[in-house]
């Protein structure tokens, strides 16, 4: 279980990465006729990313959705969440 969590997160970190060669792969086949907006692509791009996780995980024999799926809100939001703790402002008590 804890694998597939590591894999969920693996996931939705890497979506952003993984989208500008998932938009490449998609251009001759389907961009051409029907542009996707960028919102669609992210999340077409961590759906596919999530996908990959989840044969990953159904390899290693412990397919569970939940901590995939918690795995992946966790690689999503974490760098976000790492920034806001970072740059919050600490109180001087000193002066």
């Amino acid at each position: 279980m804890l694998a597939t969590f590591i894999l969920g997160v693996l996931a939705g970190f890497g979506a952003p990465y993984a989208e500008p060669r998932i938009k490449e792969a998609l251009k001759s086949v389907l961009l051409a006729d029907a542009p996707i907006e960028p919102l669609e692509m992210r999340g077409f791009s961590l759906a596919l990313c999530l996908l990959g996780a989840a044969i990953l995980s159904m390899i290693f024999g412990s397919p569970h959705a939940a901590p995939l799926a918690l795995g992946a809100v966790v690689g999503v939001f974490g760098p976000r969440l790492m920034e806001k703790w970072k740059a919050r402002k600490t109180p001087d008590y000193d002066s």
